[in-house]
């Protein structure tokens, strides 16, 4: 490799400029054909642009490459170069030396060259595994009067002879290193540079190089930043401020393709909603989930509006053949309208999460088009396969590699004692002990489902007067009006009735769990998945009311569950009931928790 790159420094030694132009776009142009590059380059630059197109970002990523590309020759040929570099900032450096921080961008190895043709300069670094090349490399920043530092030892006795020593603030942090803010990603920073400026005493000057045009480069040093009494977070935070500006005026100078938002402790997460409640509170459940893993969190929720069966079967199929050739090329227009295209366009993602049937295609082909992780709630129609994890509840009954199945639907509950103390000052409650009440509606026999309620409210009425209960009852969206009907006619003029709530005229989105929260022991009809499941999330112990017969889902649900709740039918005889607290939620807990850390 050592004798190849001296062939090469020859000939570009030889070659007209406008030649070497053309050959380093070429490199740069072969470079970008490296797919995994080019996919990390697209999620970095989408992290930090959200809101710029897919053409933009591309543009940025080819553009970034084919400045590496160019920057390779130019560091061969440095001297050839010498005469198109301006260099400004340079009489602002104090003769003591300091510290000079730069990132990855433009053409750093030549913007080295130069600044210790003029300078009492030295550039830490780290020695190059491949014994060859680093021969050649030493060789030929020596050729350019580029001194290096390789210990800390070395670099602080350099700056005591008033040296300016070079180091880079976007690479090699260290184990411990600080998490600072760098395009509102908490990302792991090296602090090497502001602990030796402190240590010692000196200046930092933050330097940053663009291309202007051709061979035309611009070479700005900063104004001095003096350590005084900052921390090394806040200045840390400053450097970086200075990149932000620097990278928003000319994003295509860096490296985007350098994994440096790899590490960092903050995730992206959207969530498309097809606008059920339920469903968005299960994919909110899984965030909560998430949250526990000591990342911050930024999600943003965009809700689907409703698509026609043609529309959805589009969808289906584009999913079924996505893949990460989709990055950057979204097919969402297909079968989405405009503004719903545009939200998910400018919205950049770690991580996209769904529950249900009809958003799953939709958060695979967004997933690929961000290159973001696809995590799906309830059984989709796409095959399991093209997600990165699927969360299936045990009564849909499908497994595969990337599914963990847990029991009834995903519910994680979120400040229930406040949700309770909203319901207290809403209905004006008193302290009387409580039971709740939630009735979902009948699937298939209306009237067996109406006889078998009005005789289990009955049933009920009697036993809160014998226990000295208070009635706290809430139907669900869902709930037809014959149904809401008679438990209004049983229960609203009932003495022992302290709220009713009928979500259809008055929702509210705190009073399930508030309600919950405050009872003893909550009953709910059998159908409601859901709500049974978010009554054993809440560690209550929960009686499931049999008010008709259950068939598919809701019968496997019923039987999976059967140990973790107290069923109750027909003569619903509710004193014999001896209520349990089931351990469910915190099994699913660590069913989905262990997910998501191999998801990290």
């Amino acid at each position: 490799m050592h004798k190849a790159a001296m062939i090469v420094q020859k000939i570009l030694a030889k070659l007209p400029l406008f030649l070497v132009f053309l050959l380093g776009k070429l490199i740069g142009n072969i470079l970008y054909l490296d797919r995994k590059k080019r996919e990390v380059a697209y999620k970095n630059v989408k992290s930090v642009f959200p809101a710029k197109s897919n053409r933009e970002i591309n543009r940025i990523v080819k553009n970034s490459f084919v400045n590496l590309g160019l920057g390779v020759l130019e560091s061969l040929i440095a001297d050839r170069i010498f005469p198109y570099v301006e260099l400004k900032g340079a009489k602002d450096i104090a003769q003591d030396g300091g510290i000079l921080v730069a990132i990855h961008e433009g053409s750093w190895e030549l913007y080295n060259f130069f600044i210790a043709k003029d300078l009492k300069y030295k550039m830490f670094a780290k020695e190059q595994r491949e014994k060859k090349f680093a021969l050649f490399l030493t060789e030929l920043r020596k050729k350019y009067s580029l001194e290096l530092c390789f210990s800390l030892k070395d670099a602080i006795q350099s700056i005591r002879n008033n040296y300016l020593i070079g180091l880079v603030v976007d690479h090699g942090a260290e184990d411990n290193a600080l998490l600072v803010n760098f395009f509102s990603h908490l990302v792991p920073t090296p602090k090497g540079a502001v602990y030796l400026a402190r240590k010692l005493n000196k200046k930092i000057y933050p330097c940053f190089g663009y291309r202007k045009s051709g061979f035309s480069h611009t070479i700005e040093i900063g104004k001095p930043i003096e350590p005084g009494t900052k921390t090394d977070l806040e200045l840390l935070n400053e450097l970086n401020r200075i990149y932000e500006k620097y990278l928003t005026k000319y994003p295509r100078e860096y490296l985007w393709f350098y994994k440096r938002f790899k590490r960092k402790r903050d995730m992206d997460v959207l969530i498309l909603s097809d606008g059920k409640i339920g469903h968005l509170k299960q994919s909110e459940a899984f965030l909560s989930f998430f949250k526990e893993e000591d990342f911050q969190i930024r999600s943003q929720t965009i809700e689907l509006k409703a698509i026609n069966g043609f529309q959805r079967f589009i969808s289906e199929v584009i999913a079924f053949f996505s893949g990460k050739y989709f990055l950057g090329h979204s097919p969402l227009w297909i079968f989405l309208d405009k503004d719903t295209c545009k939200k998910i366009d400018e919205t950049y993602a770690d991580m996209v999460v769904s529950t249900g049937s009809i958003p799953a295609p939709i958060n695979r082909i967004a997933a690929f088009t961000v290159g973001a992780k696809s995590i799906v709630i309830l059984r989709p129609n796409t095959p399991l396969r093209k997600f990165d994890l699927c969360i299936i509840p045990a009564h849909d009954r499908i497994e595969a590699k990337n599914t963990i199945t847990i029991k009834g639907a995903l519910s994680y509950p979120l400040n229930p004692k406040e949700k309770a103390n909203e319901c207290r000052n809403l209905f004006k409650l008193d302290n009387n002990k409580k039971i709740s009440l939630f009735v979902g509606g009948y699937l298939s026999s209306e009237k067996i489902y109406l006889n078998n309620l009005k005789l289990f409210l009955e049933k009920l009425k009697a036993f809160v007067t014998e226990k000295h209960y208070k009635i706290l009852i809430s139907t669900s969206r869902r709930t037809q009006k014959n149904v809401e009907e008679l438990i209004d006619k049983e229960l609203k003029t009932f003495a022992d009735t302290e709220a009713i709530v009928i979500p259809s005229q008055n929702n509210y989105d705190f009073v399930f769990e508030g309600f919950v929260e405050l009872s003893e022991i909550v009953f709910t009809s059998g159908e409601s998945i859901s709500m049974i499941s978010e009554t054993v999330a809440l560690k209550k112990p929960c009686i499931c009311v049999l008010l008709e017969n259950y068939f598919d889902k809701h019968k496997v649900f019923l039987a999976s569950i059967e140990k973790d709740v107290n069923f109750l039918e027909n003569p619903y005889n509710i004193s014999e009931i001896k209520p349990v607290i089931a351990p469910v939620f915190e099994e699913n807990r660590k069913i989905v928790r262990e997910a998501i850390r191999k998801l990290l």
